[in-house]
């Protein structure tokens, strides 16, 4: 839980999911991505009080910078000039923003983006940018590892500790979560991690069990089912058990996440920790799609279980980055566009976890970072293995895990859960869901805001001092981070 140069935009593509083409010729804005980051370098391009950052852990949609602004700021502007726009063109700006907060500062950060004349505003737009806060039963239940949605007929479901709903027609980040008591699921003692997914007419339910105790270890997945649509309960099946490792924890069976492709008719499951493992699973039983004889995973022939990513702790002279210790578990899946991204929590979850990702033609990897280091693939220049960061901690809501993405209706959103106080005070995992937006094929929490002045209005500006500019007017201890400006006229 940074920004590109863009010192040609001219005939571009103005991105915004899906976009349309810019046609006719603008000024280019100079350093729309904030590669250059000094800002006494005559190409710097934009005026005002900014700094820019080139921290990767706050994952820029575009290079390896982004400007920074504290809340309460002065607008941070550069002119532009306007050529003639053709009949029903109108001028689009567009810019990526995020709040880039402390740890553990709540202060409100508010980005704002204007088309100014002559100094003043012409016309704007504002957006809240601090990490959604649900409410309900989530605001002060427990909910550990993870977010894992489904929708089934008229409502949305998350299970984890405790079985919560919405109406399908309710928000899934806005309007409050409901408490199920549902004293089926919670009777069946499934375990923690849950992972859940709808497959035909067969809800599976997945989860984590494990003894941690030296020469006695053992850890395994469970599997049980329902076929009832939930009203908002569901009738479970008893849990068997599909996947443990005995004595060692080479590895650790646990973390289950599943993604069915329906158009192929597949189930694919990811699970594991230090290394993640990706399994191919039968969509009518919810078990592997191989015939296992024996639940051990040190029985399981080669080309069950494909490793995709990893993060261990046992290569030598090697623990981590600077962000999150050497450790990962709970990967999942998503498809979209014919590409697969693996996600997974990295580090320690009571002290760094960050959400991080790969991307790759097969769901079965190989994945790759967005550098093209595959992340199971350790290099000695960089001294690490491949990821490219998607979340880490921001605000309160403090080491981000066990991802899960879904969409409806066109928009995506990640489940995942956070802590709001690490290591002591408060160590419990809370439920929380973020939109996800899409850049150049990656994911981002980022969020874009967009601008447009009507083709009529531009007739009237021709010859006149305009510019385009952002602040953060949020609180005075807010951080806005701002990238990858783009500007155009469309049809």
């Amino acid at each position: 839980m940074r920004i590109f140069s863009l010192l040609v935009v001219l005939h571009l593509i103005f991105f915004f999911n899906g976009g349309c083409t810019i046609q006719n010729d603008i000024k280019a804005l100079v350093n729309g991505s904030f590669e250059i980051g000094d800002i006494n370098n005559k190409d710097f391009g934009w005026k005002g009080a900014l700094e820019v950052s080139n921290n990767g852990y706050h994952a820029p949609v575009d290079g390896n910078s982004y400007g920074v602004l504290p809340g309460g700021s002065d607008w941070v502007s550069q002119a532009i000039s306007l050529p003639e726009a053709g009949d029903g063109q109108e001028l689009k700006v567009k810019v990526w923003m995020r709040s880039v907060n402390d740890p553990g500062q709540k202060a409100q950060t508010v980005g704002e983006l204007a088309f100014m004349v002559k100094g003043e505003i012409y016309k704007s737009v504002s957006v809240d940018l601090n990490a959604p806060q649900l409410e309900g039963a989530t605001a002060s239940l427990q909910n550990d590892d993870g977010a894992n949605v489904w929708v089934d007929g008229t409502y949305r479901h998350q299970f984890a500790d405790y079985h919560l709903y919405q109406s399908i027609d309710d928000d899934p980040i806005a309007d409050p979560w409901k408490l199920v008591d549902d004293s089926d699921y919670e009777s069946k003692d499934i375990g923690f991690a849950v992972g859940q997914v709808i497959v035909r007419e067969n809800r599976f339910i997945y989860g984590t069990y494990y003894r941690d105790i030296p020469g006695e270890f053992y850890s395994s997945l469970k599997l049980m089912k329902s076929t009832n649509t939930g009203d908002p309960d569901y009738t479970w099946t008893d849990p068997i058990v599909l996947l443990d490792h005995d004595k060692t924890e080479f590895p650790w069976v646990l973390d289950a996440h599943l993604y069915y492709d329906e158009p192929l008719d597949q189930l694919w499951m990811t699970w594991g920790g230090g290394i993640v493992y990706v399994a191919e699973m039968d969509p009518v039983t919810g078990k592997f799609k191989e015939e296992i004889g024996n639940t051990e995973f040190d029985t399981h022939p080669t080309g069950i279980h494909h490793p995709v990513a990893t993060w261990p702790e046992t290569h030598e002279g090697w623990c981590g980055d600077e962000w999150s210790k050497c450790w990962m578990e709970g990967g999942a899946l998503y498809k979209k566009d014919r590409q697969w991204y693996f996600f997974g929590s990295y580090g320690n979850l009571e002290s760094n976890y960050t959400i991080r990702m790969g991307r790759g033609a097969s769901p079965v990897g190989p994945f790759l970072d967005k550098n093209g280091q595959g992340l199971m693939e350790f290099t000695e220049e960089k001294n690490a293995y491949g990821s490219s960061m998607l979340l880490g901690d921001e605000g309160i809501q403090l080491v981000p895990g066990l991802p899960h993405i879904w969409e409806e209706n066109g928009k995506y959103y990640m489940g995942y859960d956070y802590r709001k106080k690490v290591a002591d005070g408060e160590p419990g995992d809370y439920m929380g869901i973020r939109r996800i937006y899409w850049h150049n094929g990656w994911p981002t929490i980022w969020q874009p805001l967009e601008l447009v002045v009507d083709a009529k209005d531009l007739t009237n500006l021709r010859g006149k001092s305009v510019a385009v500019a952002f602040r953060n007017t949020g609180e005075t201890n807010s951080k806005l981070a701002v990238d990858a400006f783009k500007i155009g006229f469309a049809p």
